[in-house]
């Protein structure tokens, strides 16, 4: 996990804004949950159920997986904007999101 790592930082994409989530880079996905295990977050004081999803793709050869944080049903809780950044921490197996 992300534990003795700095937080995970990402500017969101317009891709980000509108599916309502936050890619994972290669360089960080291990310290996340596996694809489609849930797990916590907290956002806002709340806590909520989510997951990592793995998106098959070919933007580039070799085919390979982009990984995403679903975050559609607490982006309401973050200025989760083109260009803003937002940032994951994790404690206690709990994963913190809030804007960067």
């Amino acid at each position: 996990m992300l534990m003795n790592v700095k937080p995970y930082r990402r500017k969101l994409s317009r891709e980000d804004a509108d599916t309502g989530s936050i890619l994972i880079t290669k360089d960080r996905w291990r310290a996340f949950p596996a694809p489609m295990r849930e797990f916590a977050v907290e956002v806002g004081g709340r806590r909520f159920a989510t997951r990592i999803v793995a998106e098959d793709c070919v933007c580039v050869p070799p085919a390979h997986q982009h990984y995403h944080l679903e975050a559609g049903h607490f982006r309401d809780l973050l200025d989760f904007a083109v260009g803003r950044v937002v940032e994951i921490d994790e404690s206690g197996g709990v994963f913190t999101v809030r804007d960067g």
